[in-house]
């Protein structure tokens, strides 16, 4: 008995030994050897913050020959980085501490089959302005999303049980919670939001669970409205479109407003003064509104105008305003206009 409980041991280290050496598939690094089988996306070890743009996390990966489910996202793993937004895969259950902290990420769905977010998650994202949490997510950890100023609203899925201290405190633009469950969650070591804030919050909860929001802090809200349905309408995606020499949003969602970026393709500032101009930039558009799902991602690519001085004969690519210099004020220009044609 005791030889089989040795060799149990020792099977379940080997299997463990696996998981760190981590390996690259799609520009993304991954670990395995965990008792669910699956694989972990982890940080970048060669390049710390090495991912950036929009993120998409496979539901299934295949490393050394062997399919693998991608089950959950390790600690610091997007820590720090430019990140746009983010797309989960659906055998993702659990996002691990400080895994997208201090990150750039503005718009983030939880994935349906994520149940746990850790400690620190999402803390200090400064470009977060929504979340809507999975209806499968179980519990929120401690300061989950503490100190992301530019959140507004959150939608909490219809499982959920348990929110930890301080998850949302210093928040100081939230607005808007959308309860979706048929009980309230139930604070977990302390405050979720501070006491001086609670009270400017509205709630919202379907109107068949009203009732079950007479605890602290949902008590405590500045007002309740009632849903008719917990199933919340989803923002149609927007368009993008070019006129007049400048870059317009439309979406036959009534009333939305948008979160947009702007990426620049080929190459990257190489100081705050001048750069490299890239050969084309990329526009990122979500349409959000109150008591809505945001819409999918609409995005459309641009080609940068190119100038040619007719002194030198010089070729300059990216000289937006014809100074002849390629600089901040070329980047301030294309912020706000997009030449796709000579002007």
């Amino acid at each position: 008995m005791k030889k089989s409980i040795i060799l149990s041991l020792l099977t379940f280290m080997s299997i463990s030994l696996s998981a760190q050496e981590p390996v690259q598939v799609d520009g993304y690094w991954y670990t395995t050897g965990y008792y669910d089988g699956g694989a972990r996306l982890v940080k970048d070890p060669v390049n710390n913050n090495g991912y950036s743009g929009d993120v998409v996390i496979p539901d299934v990966v295949k490393i050394n020959g062997v399919d693998y489910n991608v089950t959950s996202i390790g600690p610091r793993a997007f820590c720090g980085c430019k990140i746009l937004s983010v797309t989960m895969g659906k055998n993702v259950t659990t996002i691990y501490s400080h895994a997208f902290s201090y990150s750039t990420v503005a718009s983030v769905m939880i994935g349906e089959g994520v149940q746990t977010i850790s400690d620190y998650a999402f803390y200090a994202c400064d470009n977060l302005a929504s979340v809507v949490i999975g209806d499968n997510v179980y519990s929120i950890g401690r300061q989950a999303f503490q100190n992301c100023p530019s959140l507004s609203s959150a939608i909490l899925g219809k499982n959920l049980r348990y929110i930890g201290a301080s998850a949302f405190v210093d928040c100081k633009n939230l607005k808007d919670i959308y309860c979706l469950g048929a009980s309230s969650p139930s604070q977990s070591g302390g405050r979720i939001i501070e006491d001086s804030k609670v009270n400017s919050l509205t709630l919202h909860v379907p109107v068949a669970n009203s009732g079950n929001y007479n605890s602290y802090p949902w008590s405590a809200f500045g007002e309740k409205e009632t849903m008719e349905s917990d199933v919340l309408p989803i923002c149609a995606t927007p368009e993008i479109s070019y006129a007049s020499g400048t870059v317009s949003f439309t979406c036959e969602t009534e009333g939305v407003e948008y979160n947009s970026s702007v990426e620049y393709v080929n190459n990257e500032f190489n100081n705050v003064s001048e750069y490299p101009a890239p050969a084309s930039f990329k526009v990122k558009v979500v349409a959000v509104k109150k008591g809505c799902l945001p819409s999918e991602v609409a995005e459309r690519e641009f080609a940068l105008e190119s100038y040619v001085d007719v002194n030198t004969g010089d070729y300059r690519q990216g000289d937006v305003n014809r100074d002849g210099k390629v600089n901040v004020g070329d980047h301030v220009t294309l912020t706000n206009i997009i030449l796709d044609q000579a002007k």
